[in-house]
Parts: C-alpha cells; sequence; structure tokens
C-alpha cells in the first residue's frame, strides 16, 4: 500500500484540512504545512506501507479507500490521521 498522511495532535485543524480537501486542495500541500509527523516535510508521503504492522483500524479504513481517495479522521496513539491511498 502506498500512501500519504496527516498527522493532527488535535482536532482543532480538522475541519480547515477536511474542507480543503473536499473543495480540491493539495494533500503533499496541506501535509506540509499542517502534519505533525516528520513525513509532512515530504508532502506526507509514508511511502510503501507494510500491513503487517498498521493497526488494525487503519488497515480497516485503507481497505476501504479507493486509489486516490482519502479516509480519516483516524485515530491512533499519535493522534489523529487523515489519509490519502495513492497505490496498491
Amino acid at each position: 500500500m502506498i500512501a500519504r498522511h496527516i498527522l493532527l495532535k488535535t482536532k482543532y485543524l480538522l475541519p480547515t484540512i477536511l474542507q480543503a480537501l473536499q473543495q480540491g486542495g493539495d494533500f503533499a500541500q496541506l501535509a506540509r504545512e499542517h502534519s505533525a509527523c516528520p513525513s509532512g516535510q515530504n508532502g506526507g508521503d509514508w511511502g510503501n506501507l507494510d500491513k503487517q504492522v498498521l493497526p488494525e483500524n487503519i488497515l480497516r479504513a485503507l481497505s476501504e479507500a479507493t486509489i486516490g481517495g482519502v479516509v480519516g479522521p483516524i485515530e491512533s496513539r499519535h493522534g489523529l490521521h487523515i489519509i490519502k491511498l495513492e497505490g496498491e
């Protein structure tokens, strides 16, 4: 699975980011501007994900996503994730 993500530590920016994505905002640019994860510097690029190490709730959400689709927010011990599936 190839994906990008935006990690938020609080729900404060969630409505703003989701609205920007619904209006066609650039996911990578939003990740650079808002993600709390170091991957944000690379546009949220998570690279090729290992299904063996992902939390169950993230795996479940990604299994229901279409390529190019955005899912989230998904909560993990790190915060809230907004994820864009880019490939299998």
